[in-house]
C-alpha cells in the first residue's frame, strides 16, 4: 500500500512536472507558442514571432466561426508574467494596425429586459501601459481611425491615464476614473475636436461626473467655430432617457460667407424632459441687424417621433415679425404641417444688399402640408412696389415632379392678373401658363415703366433632351410712360418647324415689327424704328433704326442686319454716332463691322471705336481699334473652330498712352476649348526700354496669371495723376497668381526701386526722394501676406507686414508696422510761416480688425523737434511727443522748451470708434511770445481742449504775468462803420457763428506788463473771463501811466477797459490830465472801442477852447495866431480820428487796403495824411496841407521785410532807400 501510494505520488509529480515543462515550452518558446495557438479552433496566425509568455507579434491573426470573422493586422503583444507574483496583470504593449469585425445578423429578437450594469471584480489587478489600434472596422464600415489607451485597474476601480479616439475629423481625448461596480461612479474630463462647416477649428472641453446607473452631470465648453457652454444632467440608463440641458453661446455664425448681421448673439437654449413625454425646448437669441438688433425666440417640444414647433419667431419691433409654427414628424417617413406669418419684417436689415429690390413684402400668410413627397398649401401676400401696394394669392399643390398653381391672383390697384400655372421638372421641363392681364400697371414691379396694359398671356411647351416644343400667344395693349404701348407675338413650333406669324412691339414713336417661318426654308424680317429712345427708359437719349432679313435654310442660313444710331446717350455715357453692319451669305461667310464715334463717359473722351470681323464656321478674324485723346489701341485676332474648340492667335496688339508705345513683339496663341477653358500663350509687349511679358497662362476657368513688368517709366502715368503731383522713376513687377474656386494663391511683387515724388506747392515743386520702394504679397486661399518697405534719405524707413484672411465677408486683418527716421523737415515747404522745422518721427505697432475697418495698436514718438520762424509768435525747441495708439483711440504726451526759461507740456486723448471725441491739456511756464513788432510777452497757459461729437470746448487759464508792449507806428484805425451803415455796391458779409464752447480765465500783469505807444506809458494789469462766442467779462487797468501828446506830458488818472460782451468791443473809461496851478485839464475817452467818444474837460469847468488851451499850451487861451494854429491842429487830430471809419470803407471800395487817415506836422506845417496798401508790397501816402497849399504824394515798395524803396513828389521830389531796424 505504501509502495502504491509512493508510485502514485511519483506519477502525479511527474505529470505535474510534465505539465509545467509543457506550459513553459508553450509560453517561453516560439515553437511551443505556435503549437498552442494552433490548438485554438478557427484561429489562423501568419508570421508569428516571439513567445506567448512575453513579447510576440504576427503579420496577421484571423479567427472565423461560421459567418463571424475577426481579422487583426500586425498585432503586437508584450506583457510581464513576473507581475503575476504580486497578483497584477501587466500589459506593457498591445498594438494593431487594423482590426476588422464581421458578424452575421442575429436571428434572435432583441431582449426587452431592462439593461443592468454588470458588477466587475477582477481576481487580479490590471495595469495597461500602451494600447494602440490604427483602425477599427465593423461589418465593412470604419468605426475608428485611431485608438490609444493607457490605464490601470486596481481595487479602487479603473484609472484611465489617457484615452485617445479618432474617427474621421472627430478626435476625443479623455482621462479620469471609473468604478465598474455598484452604481458605477465615474469622473472623466478631456477634450474633443469636431469638424466645422467652414474649416475653422472647433474644440470642446469635456467634464462628466456622477453615477452611470443614476445620473451624470455634464459640462462642455466649446470654442472656435461655436463659442459657448453646454451643461446639464442626463440619466443614460433610466427608461426614456430623462435629461435636462442648457446651451449658452455668443457670436455664432453658421457660415463665414453670411453677413455679420446674421450672427447669433446671446444664445440661450434649454431642453428638459424624456423621450416618452418629449423634451420641452425653449430658446432666445438676438441678431445684430442694421438699425438695431432682431430678437429670435423658439418654443417647442421634441420626442422620438417628431417635433412640435409652437413658435419660431423673429421680431424686429412692434408689428415687425416673422413667425413659423407647425409639426415635423419623422417616425414613419417624413411629414410637415406648418404655418408662416410675415408682418412687415425688415429682412434687408438681416441680409443687406447693395441695391434693395423694387418689391417689398408687407404681409405674408401661408400654410404647407408635406407628406412623403406630396405637398399642398396656400399663399397670400401683400406687397409694395414702386407704384404702390399689390397682393398675390394662390393655392398650390404638387409633388417632387411638378407644382400646380390653379388659381393665381395678382391685384395691383385697379389692375389684375388671373390664371393658372403648372410647372413640371421630372424628365423634362414642362410648363402650361394661362394668364389674363387686366388694366395692370408694370410700375408696381418696375418703377421706370408706369402705365396700364392688358391682354392674354398663354404659353405651353416642354424642353426635352435639347428639343423645344412651344406654343405662345401674347397680346398686351395699353399705355406706358404716357405713350401708346403694344406687345403682340404669336409663335408655334417644335424641333425644326417654327412659325412666328407676327411680332409687333410699339411704345410711342418707337416700333419693332416683323415675322418669320422655318419649314425647310428660313425666311423672316424684323424692322427697327426707335425714333425717340427717351420714351423707352429714363436717361436714354437719341434715335436708332435698323433691319434684319433672314433667308436660306437651317443648314445654310443667310441674312443681313444693319443698325444706325445718332446722338445716343445713357446717363453719363455718350455715343455721337453708331453703325453696325452684318452679313451672312449662302456659303457661310459672315462679315461684321461696328463703328462708334464720339464715345465719352462723363468728362472723359474715349474717342472712336472700330471693330471689323469676318469668317465662317471654321475660320474667324477680328480687328479692333480705339483711337482717343489719351489712349490708342489696336488689336487683331484670328483662328479656327473645330468641334467646339477655337484655336487662334493674338496677331497684333498696339497700345499708345502716356507717351508710351507698346507693341506685341510676336503673335501669341489664344485657345478656347469646348469645355470653357481659355488659354493665352507666351507673349511680350515692349515700349522703348520697358517690357511686359507673360508666360503660357490660363484665363478661364480658375485663371493662372503669369506676368513680368520691367523698366516701366512712372512719369508716363502723368495724365492719370493730379496736376500738382508727379512721380519719377521706373517700376518692375512680377505677378504669379492662381485663382481657383477655393481662393487665390501665388505671389505679386511690385518694385519701384529708387525715385522721387514731386508735389507742387503754389508755383514751386517740392521733391521727396526715396531709395527703395517695394510691395510684395503672398496669396493663399486662407491667407494673404503683404509686406511694404519704403526707405529714403529724409522719409526714413517704413516697414509694414499685414496678413489678411480673404474667406470671411469682413476680411480679418492682422500685422505689424515700423517707422523710423522720418525727418519732419520734409514738410517744411508746406508751412511757409515756419523757417525751421526739425525732428524725427519713429514708431511701431500692430494691425488688427477688418479690411474696411482696420485697427492700429502701437506708438509714435517725435524726438528732437523744433518749430520756429520769424512770423510765428513763439518757438518750440526740444519738442518731444509720444503717441500711444490703441485700436480706435490714442493717447499723447509731450513737452517742449521755448526761449531760455520757457517750458511746456501737453497730453491728451482722441477716440473715433463712435462719435469723435477727445481732449488735449496744454500747460506752460514762462513761454516767450513775440507779436511783431509790438509785443514781447511771457505766457503761462493751463488750457484744456475737449471734443465731444460736433461740440468743441476750450477751458482753463492763461496768465501773462510780464512783458513789454511797444507800438512804434500807428496801426490801422480801429474805428469802424456803424452796424446800421450800408456801403452802396458792397456785398453784405455774414459772420458765421463760432461753434466753440469757451471757459477761459485770462490773468494779465501779475508781475509787470508794460505798454508804450502813441505817447502812452503804463503798466497793464487785470483779469477777464472769455466764454462762449468770445463773450468776455472783466476789467483791464492801465496803472502808473502817463501820456505824452502835443508836446506835453499828461498823467493817466484813470484807465480801464471794461469787457461785458464780445472781446473786440470793450468799453473804455480813460482820463489823461494835466494840472496847471489849480486847473486840471484833460482828455476823457469813453464808450465802446469801435466807436469811442472823445471829450476835453477841465476842473473847474470852462469852455472847450480854454480847456484845450490848458491841455495843449499849459495856460489860458491868448489872442495870438500861434495859439490858434496849435489848437486847430489838436482839434483836427480829434476830428480825423472820429471819421476814419467812413473814409476807410470808401478806400476799400476803391481797392485800397489798410487805409489810415491822420495828421502830421505842427504849426503852419500841419497836414492831413491819407495812406494805404495797393498790394502786398506797394503802399501809397497822400498829404494835404491845412494852413499851406502844399500837397505830397509818396509811393513805397517793400523789397524785403526791413528794406524798402520810396519815391516822393511835392515841393521837392526824391528817391530814397530805407533800412528799418527795431531797437
Amino acid at each position: 500500500m505504501r509502495r502504491a501510494l509512493k508510485y502514485a505520488g511519483l506519477s502525479l509529480a511527474a505529470v505535474l512536472t510534465l505539465l509545467l515543462v509543457l506550459l513553459v515550452w508553450m509560453l517561453a518558446t516560439a515553437s511551443g507558442s505556435r503549437w498552442a495557438l494552433g490548438l485554438v479552433p478557427g484561429l489562423q496566425v501568419d508570421g508569428f514571432e516571439g513567445q506567448l509568455g512575453g513579447r510576440w507579434s504576427a503579420a496577421q491573426l484571423r479567427w472565423q466561426q461560421g459567418a463571424d470573422q475577426v481579422l487583426v493586422t500586425q498585432p503586437q503583444f508584450d506583457w510581464s508574467p513576473a507581475c503575476l507574483l504580486r497578483l497584477t496583470l501587466c500589459i506593457d504593449t498591445l498594438r494593431s494596425e487594423r482590426i476588422e469585425l464581421n458578424f452575421a445578423p442575429s436571428a434572435e429578437p432583441p431582449s426587452e429586459a431592462p439593461f443592468s450594469l454588470p458588477q466587475l471584480d477582477l481576481p487580479v489587478a490590471l495595469q495597461v501601459g500602451e494600447v494602440w489600434i490604427g483602425s477599427l472596422q465593423l461589418n465593412g464600415d470604419d468605426q475608428l481611425q485611431g485608438l490609444e489607451l493607457a490605464a490601470d485597474w486596481a481595487s479602487d476601480g479603473l484609472n484611465i491615464s489617457r484615452l485617445h479616439v479618432q474617427r474621421d475629423e472627430l478626435v476625443v481625448d479623455l482621462q479620469g476614473q471609473v468604478q465598474p461596480s455598484g452604481a458605477w461612479p465615474l469622473q472623466l474630463q478631456g477634450s474633443a475636436a469636431l469638424p466645422s462647416p467652414d474649416g475653422k477649428a472647433w474644440d470642446l472641453k469635456l467634464q462628466v461626473e456622477g453615477n452611470l446607473r443614476d445620473s451624470l452631470a455634464l459640462v462642455v465648453d466649446s470654442s472656435g467655430y461655436l463659442a459657448g457652454r453646454l451643461s446639464g444632467e442626463v440619466q443614460p440608463l433610466v427608461e426614456h432617457l430623462p435629461a435636462s440641458l442648457s446651451l449658452s453661446a455668443d457670436g455664432f455664425k453658421p457660415e463665414t460667407s453670411l453677413p455679420d448681421t446674421l450672427r447669433l448673439n446671446g444664445v440661450t437654449l434649454q431642453a428638459a424632459g424624456n423621450l416618452q413625454d418629449g423634451y420641452r425646448v425653449k430658446g432666445i437669441a438676438t441678431l445684430p441687424a442694421e438699425q438695431g438688433p432682431v430678437a429670435l425666440a423658439l418654443h417647442g417640444r421634441v420626442d422620438a417621433a417628431g417635433a412640435d414647433i409652437e413658435t419660431l419667431r423673429l421680431s424686429a419691433g412692434p408689428g415687425e415679425h416673422l413667425a413659423i409654427n407647425g409639426r415635423l414628424d419623422w417616425q414613419q417617413g417624413f411629414s410637415v404641417d406648418t404655418h408662416v406669418d410675415w408682418q412687415d419684417f425688415p429682412w434687408l436689415r438681416l441680409y443687406p444688399l447693395q441695391q434693395a429690390p423694387p418689391v417689398t413684402i408687407r404681409k405674408l400668410s401661408g400654410d404647407l402640408a408635406y407628406d412623403n413627397g406630396n405637398y399642398l398649401g396656400n399663399l397670400s401676400a401683400a406687397l409694395d412696389g414702386p407704384a404702390g401696394a399689390f397682393s398675390v394669392q394662390t393655392p398650390f399643390s404638387g409633388d417632387l415632379q411638378q407644382i400646380h398653381l390653379p388659381q393665381l391672383q395678382v391685384r395691383a390697384g385697379q389692375g389684375r392678373i388671373d390664371g393658372q400655372l403648372t410647372v413640371g421638372f421630372a424628365n423634362a421641363v414642362r410648363w402650361d401658363a394661362q394668364l389674363q392681364v387686366s388694366d395692370f400697371d408694370p410700375a408696381y414691379w418696375v418703377a421706370e415703366l408706369p402705365g396700364r396694359i392688358g391682354g392674354p398671356v398663354r404659353s405651353k411647351g416642354q424642353l426635352l433632351d435639347g428639343r423645344l416644343e412651344l406654343t405662345g400667344d401674347l397680346d398686351l395693349q395699353g399705355r406706358l410712360r404716357g405713350q401708346p404701348a403694344q406687345l403682340q407675338a404669336k409663335v408655334a413650333g417644335a424641333g425644326e418647324r417654327w412659325d412666328l406669324s407676327a411680332v409687333n412691339m410699339r411704345l410711342g414713336d418707337n416700333r419693332i415689327d416683323g415675322s418669320g417661318q422655318l419649314d425647310q426654308r428660313l425666311q423672316g424680317q424684323l424692322r427697327i424704328a426707335l425714333n425717340r429712345l427717351g420714351q423707352l427708359w429714363p436717361g436714354l437719349q437719341g434715335r436708332a433704326t435698323g433691319r434684319l432679313d433672314l433667308a436660306g435654310s437651317l443648314q445654310a442660313p443667310q441674312g443681313t442686319f444693319s443698325l444706325d444710331g445718332q446722338g445716343l446717350a445713357f446717363e453719363t455715357t455718350r455715343l455721337r454716332q453708331l453703325g453696325l453692319d452684318a452679313t451672312l451669305d449662302g456659303n457661310g461667310q459672315a462679315r461684321v463691322q461696328l463703328r462708334g464715334q464720339g464715345i465719352a463717359s462723363g468728362d472723359s473722351q474715349l474717342g472712336n471705336l472700330t471693330v471689323n470681323g469676318a469668317g465662317n464656321q471654321r475660320q474667324q478674324r477680328l480687328d479692333l481699334s480705339l483711337q482717343g485723346p489719351q489712349l490708342q489701341t489696336s488689336l487683331a485676332l484670328d483662328g479656327t473652330l473645330e468641334q467646339g474648340n477655337w484655336r487662334g492667335r493674338l496677331s497684333r496688339a498696339d497700345v499708345q498712352a502716356g507717351g508710351q508705345d507698346w507693341r506685341l513683339q510676336a503673335p501669341a496663341s489664344l485657345v478656347r476649348l469646348a469645355s470653357g477653358e481659355i488659354d493665352l500663350g507666351a507673349h511680350c509687349l515692349r515700349s522703348g526700354a520697358a517690357s511686359l511679358c507673360g508666360e503660357n497662362q490660363r484665363l478661364q476657368p480658375q485663371p493662372k496669371i503669369r506676368y513680368r513688368l520691367a523698366d516701366f517709366p512712372l512719369d508716363s502715368l502723368a495724365p492719370w495723376f493730379p496736376d500738382d503731383f508727379a512721380w519719377q522713376g521706373s517700376l518692375d513687377a512680377d505677378v504669379h497668381l492662381d485663382l481657383p474656386a477655393a481662393g487665390p494663391s501665388g505671389r505679386v511683387v511690385v518694385d519701384a526701386g529708387s525715385g522721387s515724388w514731386r508735389v507742387r506747392d503754389h508755383d514751386q515743386w517740392v521733391d521727396f526722394t526715396y531709395d527703395s520702394l517695394r510691395l510684395s504679397s503672398e496669396l493663399r486661399p486662407q491667407r494673404i501676406d503683404t509686406e511694404l518697405n519704403l526707405r529714403g534719405p529724409r522719409i526714413g524707413e517704413l516697414s509694414v507686414q499685414a496678413q489678411l484672411d480673404p474667406r470671411p465677408a469682413n476680411k480679418p486683418l492682422s500685422g505689424q508696422f515700423r517707422l523710423s527716421g522720418l525727418d519732419l523737415a520734409i514738410a517744411r515747404p508746406f508751412v511757409p510761416m515756419v523757417e525751421r522745422l526739425a525732428g524725427q518721427l519713429n514708431g511701431s505697432g500692430t494691425l488688427s480688425g477688418d479690411l474696411l475697418k482696420p485697427m492700429v495698436n502701437g506708438q509714435l514718438a517725435l524726438s528732437g523737434g523744433e518749430i520756429s520762424g520769424g512770423e510765428l509768435p513763439t518757438s518750440f525747441e526740444d519738442l518731444e511727443v509720444r503717441v500711444l495708439i490703441a485700436g480706435e483711440s490714442l493717447q499723447l504726451n509731450g513737452g517742449w522748451r521755448s526761449g531760455e526759461r520757457g517750458q511746456g507740456t501737453l497730453n491728451g486723448a482722441l477716440a473715433w470708434g463712435g462719435p469723435l471725441s477727445g481732449n488735449l491739456n496744454v500747460q506752460g511756464n514762462r513761454l516767450p511770445v513775440t507779436v511783431e513788432p509790438y509785443a514781447n510777452l511771457e505766457v503761462e497757459p493751463d488750457m484744456q481742449v475737449r471734443l465731444a461729437g460736433d461740440q468743441l470746448s476750450v477751458s482753463g487759464k492763461v496768465s501773462i504775468p510780464r512783458g513789454k508792449i511797444v507800438v512804434r507806428e500807428l496801426p490801422p484805425s480801429t474805428v469802424k462803420v456803424s452796424d446800421d451803415a450800408v456801403i452802396v455796391g458792397a456785398e453784405a458779409r455774414e459772420q458765421p457763428p463760432v461753434a466753440i464752447s469757451m471757459d477761459i480765465d485770462v490773468d494779465v500783469g501779475s508781475d509787470k506788463l508794460t505798454f508804450s505807444g502813441f505817447g502812452l506809458n503804463a503798466e497793464l494789469a487785470g483779469r477777464v473771463h472769455i466764454g462762449d462766442d468770445l463773450d468776455t467779462r472783466g476789467e483791464l487797468n492801465l496803472n502808473k501811466g502817463s501820456f505824452r501828446g502835443y508836446g506835453q506830458r499828461l498823467t493817466i488818472r484813470r484807465a480801464r477797459l471794461l469787457f461785458a460782451g464780445p472781446i473786440d468791443q470793450p468799453f473804455l473809461d480813460i482820463e489823461a490830465i494835466r494840472k496847471v496851478d489849480d486847473v486840471v485839464a484833460g482828455l476823457r475817452l469813453t464808450g465802446s472801442a469801435d466807436q469811442p467818444r472823445t471829450e476835453v474837460f477841465s476842473e473847474p469847468a470852462m469852455s472847450q477852447e480854454q480847456a484845450l488851451s490848458y491841455l495843449v499850451l499849459g495856460r489860458p487861451l491868448s489872442t495870438g495866431s500861434e495859439d490858434s494854429n496849435m489848437l486847430a491842429q489838436a482839434a483836427l487830430a480829434l476830428g480825423v480820428a472820429g471819421s476814419s471809419g467812413v473814409t476807410g470803407s470808401v478806400a476799400e471800395s476803391l481797392g485800397i487796403q489798410d487805409f489810415q487817415l491822420d495828421t502830421d506836422g505842427s504849426g503852419r506845417s500841419t497836414s492831413v495824411v491819407a495812406s494805404g496798401n495797393l498790394s502786398e508790397r506797394l503802399s501809397l501816402r497822400y498829404g494835404v496841407g491845412v494852413f499851406e497849399p502844399v500837397n505830397t504824394v509818396a509811393l513805397r515798395y517793400a523789397l524785403t521785410r526791413r528794406l524798402y524803396l520810396e519815391a516822393a513828389s511835392g515841393l521837392a521830389s526824391s528817391l530814397d532807400l530805407f533800412y528799418k531796424r527795431d531797437f
